[in-house]
């Protein structure tokens, strides 16, 4: 019997997804103290997190094809979710969730993480701003990024949702290459706290990050 198209364009985005996400969470349960210097150390890690990046890579390059039907019932379900959980009007999810793929396929990474960084640094909100001065859904800090903002035009561009998420993914994606595919410490330098002690901000964005990713799946 021969399968649809469309079930089999579904059953291969669920195989990559949980394939993507077993990955991240594999990086995730690396406890801080297995940062440390060591050689059996640096080797496990390693090639835990060079399969992280070769499947958020791969991810990113099937998903610059022309949208299937799985990829757009994948956006939906992720602004649905978003709608419900965060309480944000269908407009503004729908181009939230838009912008997160249009710059997960430009910068190699998952949406859902992406959607994650965002709802943990704003919950949503396009317009926020920090006591620091960090501004929009991804909270991306003036002082620090003076030369990504001068590329889209401006700092008062940051509260445009297609212009703060490519600013923020872009961020994130350099600070993955930086820290060599390293999704915790990637993440903690995002949020300034790398070389803390202890910073609860990795767990949160994977928290969130499970969450969504189980949303696309179910519905």
């Amino acid at each position: 019997m021969e399968v649809p198209m469309e079930s089999t364009a579904c059953i291969k985005e669920r195989l990559t997804l949980t394939l993507k996400s077993s990955l991240l969470c594999a990086v995730m349960l690396i406890p801080a103290v297995a940062l440390a210097d060591s050689p059996e150390t640096d080797r496990v890690e390693q090639s835990t997190l060079d399969a992280v990046r070769i499947a958020l890579s791969d991810t990113a390059a099937e998903s610059s094809s022309p949208a299937t039907s799985a990829q757009q019932r994948r956006i939906s379900r992720l602004s649905g979710h978003i709608q419900r959980k965060y309480r944000v009007s269908e407009t503004n999810a729908d181009r939230i969730v838009s912008a997160a793929v249009r710059s997960a396929e430009r910068h190699q990474l998952a949406p859902e993480l992406i959607l994650a960084v965002i709802a943990v640094e704003s919950t949503f909100k396009e317009r926020a701003v920090s006591r620091a001065g960090a501004r929009g859904l991804m909270q991306v800090l003036p002082s620090a990024h003076g030369r990504k903002i001068r590329e889209i035009g401006g700092t008062h561009r940051l509260m445009e949702a297609d212009q703060n998420i490519h600013v923020g993914a872009r961020i994130l994606a350099q600070y993955l290459d930086l820290h060599s595919g390293n999704l915790r410490r990637a993440l903690l330098n995002y949020n300034g706290s790398l070389g803390m002690r202890r910073s609860s901000y990795p767990e949160k964005i994977m928290r969130v990050y499970n969450d969504l990713r189980q949303a696309t799946i179910e519905g």
